[in-house]
């Protein structure tokens, strides 16, 4: 199997499944008798087991088909002598450039599938607020059911996108294509900066018509200037510490890195602490803003308590949050958590300050959250 140019993997047969070690998670199985011996014990995952968080929900009486297909399936063949992978891939990659370029397929019966004279498109060119407006670079922009901002991150059913990767989309407005005819809402996210854009207008498409809402600005949260912040805003975790996988478990495939472990085979919560200095200019009456990023939670809670450990209730709690799974897929990211928190001035002294940040759930070993950014802002 390829994915891409770094993920590459000769993989098991369906038997080498079917007898393998069925792992917490039913789509997990470690290899123990697999028929190629360069397989055995290694673990084998399915990107089937996203979670709770990304599981298809429908209103009462909603109306939703999907059409599966058309299929392109692409046989290929390399001569003697030649890096049989490699030109393979090669090939195979050139041949999906290919086709991209003819979607939709002009060539279905079904009146199900729209074809391309039965869809629209979108054109904007995105900017982000940051001192003056300036063209986002590194940013995704799409088209989902209307929602609140950051809602299309749960709407499996209807989405469109594009990512926005270069300085070469920077200069003028690019098209979403090929859109079904629906009511949307558009939304953006912009690497870093912390925050989801929604456009505020619903967005029709019908068949043939190409909406142009011009420039969009992204005003991203802030209050005041930056006393620290700890990360980059990207919807990662890949900057902070992840536990090491167990290599008996690691797929090496997606190999990508919570809790403790105690010494009687249980879990307990686990707790950071960021320390820095306040020197001159405390603004005991004023407020500081607390600004949390997080790149996956599943079955967490995040608790927060400043320069002390231990009072009850903490300034703030998520409660509850997330059902991911990136734990348990060893992955780095997840759905994303925004929290934006008013610390008081009279928590805080002059002198050194700590900033208790305490995941307290425990329930099982995939329970955990990943951090993306974190920030502290002081008043005006």
């Amino acid at each position: 199997m390829a994915l891409e140019d770094s993920m590459q993997k000769v993989m098991p047969t369906l038997r080498d499944r079917l007898s393998g070690i069925t792992m917490d998670y039913k789509e997990a199985v470690l290899l123990n008798h697999p028929s190629n011996p360069s397989l055995l014990g290694q673990y084998f995952a399915s990107c089937h087991y996203a979670g709770e968080d990304l599981r298809l929900t429908f209103a009462h009486g909603e109306p939703w088909k999907k059409v599966f297909g058309p299929v392109f399936i692409h046989l290929n063949s390399v001569s003697d002598g030649q890096d049989a992978h490699q030109a393979l891939w090669a090939a195979a990659k050139q041949q999906m450039h290919n086709e991209v370029q003819k979607w939709p397929y002009s060539f279905p019966a079904s009146t199900e599938f729209s074809s391309a004279n039965q869809r629209g498109s979108v054109i904007r060119r995105l900017l982000v607020q940051n001192g003056r407006d300036v063209p986002a670079n590194l940013a995704y922009v799409g088209l989902s059911l209307p929602g609140d901002a950051g809602s299309w991150q749960r709407e499996s059913k209807v989405i469109s996108g594009i990512p926005i990767l270069d300085e070469s989309w920077k200069r003028r407005a690019f098209p979403v294509n090929h859109i079904r005819a629906e009511d949307y809402n558009l939304y953006a996210w912009i690497t870093g900066f912390i925050g989801d854009y929604k456009y505020n207008a619903k967005i029709t498409i019908s068949p043939g018509l190409n909406v142009n809402v011009g420039d969009i600005v992204y005003t991203p949260p802030r209050d005041g200037p930056t006393l620290w912040e700890i990360g980059v805003p990207d919807r990662s975790a890949d900057e902070f510490y992840i536990p090491p996988t167990n290599p008996k478990y690691a797929s090496q495939l997606l190999l990508h890195g919570s809790h403790m472990k105690t010494e009687n085979n249980m879990y307990q919560g686990t707790r950071w602490s960021v320390k820095f200095r306040l020197s001159g200019g405390l603004n005991r009456a004023g407020v500081y803003k607390l600004r949390v990023a997080l790149a996956s939670a599943t079955l967490a809670e995040l608790q927060v308590r400043v320069n002390s450990p231990i009072p009850k209730p903490p300034l703030f709690t998520t409660g509850l949050i997330g059902y991911d799974s990136a734990v348990a897929r060893h992955g780095v990211h997840g759905l994303y958590w925004l929290y934006n928190e008013d610390i008081p001035g009279s928590r805080l002294v002059e002198g050194d300050n700590t900033i208790f940040l305490t995941q307290s759930r425990y329930a099982s070993r995939f329970c955990g959250l990943m951090y993306d950014y974190i920030r502290l802002e002081r008043p005006l």
